[in-house]
């Protein structure tokens, strides 16, 4: 899809995408068509087209040579936001392929600026994110072609009229965090069977051909020498083995460390305490957040970001075979501590666990953040719209929140009770994988798990269990796979 920014509306396009303010009186467009404007004052007077934010009118006249006119009605001023930028792009990018249209042209973007509630670069940023993001498709496992099927969109031009320059960082920036998110859902969404281990140290090799980014790989015969033994263990059961990807990201050769840790399970069974029929069938995002940290790795360096990350993602797949890890075993995890098995299906944690000792004891890096589609707790407690973040450190967890509501890549915090401090103890090993206090506050007691590994003081653990795979697409967000953690990532590394 190729994009174009000018200063007056290109009438070369299918569709052309108009927008109207509550506050708009006289918003006829008549430079267009007087039947055109004749329509659309009647639907505006009739209350057939209310201006309310989100309403889309599909006019029968054009003009100027456009095949349709669209007019997306933007709301109120005061209550027009970033996210309503994505989401107005994405019903611009949808209404074309309803269409089956290739390209279309809109003025929604003047109209945002003329508002003055945000900087050239951020409505640049949030053009591009709602444009790419909302273009996005998963379709090449497809042999059957429909009848009359969407056209690929070739050409979009975006009207706008100061400071082009500063639009267009931003909106290059957006554009870059837009694909490198699609990225982490392309990964996400292919099948357990190509998606394995080995697939994703591929991957990490050709992220890796770029200067700044270096690619170490700890295979099983590594992990068995340096004593990983949660990974080890919950990989027994499958015939892929198990690995330890590390991109680090050199960006500047000063400054603080940050390593970003990803859950990479490629296939979830539950293992012995296998998932029943309905909770099995899309655990092929169990490997969520190693995407999202490879993703992220990808679009530091596509965005020259002047920091130093290290990406570590554990990958591995829980399978079930007569060799397969058993409630009742016990691992000894990186760090010498001992865990009681009680659930297979607690493995993501496992696998977190040695990552996370061995990466703050490798590259003592100043902060440590970690993704993972962890608990089916989080979905209960926040839906599919929201992850869970619980942190050691309140400016950690506060700035992570704030590129989260920016980016709408969003998470929300959980408590760190000194109550549920010891609901990880253990009785014959220093620690069960899952807590013996119950079903309640799973979330928590398995960030409460993870920290017996982390020394450092700035944490974060974000759970994206609701939000990286949907079921039923939203706006810019498609069926399946949805990136996240990567905007969030993006929009934190930016600001901080």
């Amino acid at each position: 899809m190729k994009v174009s920014v000018t200063d007056i509306i290109d009438t070369s396009k299918d569709l052309l995408v108009l927008g109207i303010f509550q506050e708009d009186e006289d918003m006829s467009y008549e430079f267009l068509n007087t039947l055109f404007a004749k329509e659309l004052q009647e639907a505006l007077g009739l209350g057939v087209f209310k201006k309310t934010y989100g309403e889309v009118y599909p006019t029968k006249f054009a003009g100027l040579g456009y095949r349709r006119v669209l007019v997306l009605a933007l709301g109120s001023k005061d209550e027009m936001s970033l996210e309503r930028v994505r989401r107005l792009m994405s019903k611009a990018v949808s209404y074309t392929k309803i269409y089956k249209f290739e390209s279309f042209s809109m003025n929604i973007l003047s109209l945002i600026e003329n508002t003055g509630r945000f900087s050239p670069e951020e409505l640049g940023r949030a053009s591009a994110e709602g444009l790419y993001l909302s273009n996005y498709s998963f379709k090449k496992y497809m042999s059957i072609v429909p009848e009359n099927p969407e056209k690929d969109i070739q050409t979009v031009t975006l009207t706008w009229i100061k400071d082009k320059d500063n639009f267009l960082k931003g909106f290059e920036e957006g554009k870059i965090i837009a694909e490198c998110t699609n990225f982490a859902k392309d990964l996400v969404n292919e099948p357990p069977m190509l998606m394995t281990p080995a697939y994703m140290e591929k991957v990490a090799e050709e992220i890796a051909e770029n200067k700044n980014i270096k690619l170490r790989v700890l295979d099983k015969k590594d992990l068995e020498e340096k004593g990983f033994g949660a990974i080890l263990g919950v990989s027994k059961g499958s015939e892929h083995p198990p690995k330890l990807l590390i991109l680090e990201y050199h960006g500047s050769e000063e400054g603080p460390v940050t390593a970003i840790v990803g859950k990479g399970i490629t296939f979830d069974t539950g293992g012995y305490n296998i998932k029943p029929t309905g909770s099995m069938e899309t655990m092929k995002c169990d490997m969520g957040g190693a995407a999202a940290v490879m993703a992220m790795i990808k679009a530091a360096a596509a965005l020259g970001l002047k920091k130093k990350i290290i990406g570590v993602a554990p990958v591995c797949e829980n399978a079930i075979s007569g060799s397969a890890y058993k409630p009742g075993d016990i691992l000894i995890a990186y760090n010498k501590k001992s865990i009681e098995v009680t659930n297979t299906d607690a493995e993501g944690r496992l696998i977190l666990a040695d990552a996370l000792a061995y990466v703050e004891e490798k590259y003592k890096p100043d902060v440590i953040i970690d993704l993972a589609t962890l608990t089916g707790a989080c979905v209960v407690a926040l839906g599919s719209s929201i992850s869970g973040i619980v942190s050691t450190n309140k400016e950690l967890q506060d700035a992570l929140q704030k590129a989260g509501d920016v980016s709408y890549d969003r998470v929300w915090p959980l408590p760190l009770l000194e109550e549920y401090k010891d609901s990880m103890k253990g009785t014959i090993s220093d620690l069960k994988n899952t807590a013996a206090t119950g079903y309640g506050a799973g979330t928590i007691t398995a960030a409460v798990f993870l920290q017996n590994f982390v020394t450092q003081q700035k944490w974060a653990h974000i759970d994206i269990a609701g939000p990286a795979f949907l079921l039923e697409g939203k706006d810019y967000l498609q069926k399946g796979a949805t990136g996240a953690g990567v905007r969030l990532l993006s929009y934190y590394f930016l600001r901080n």
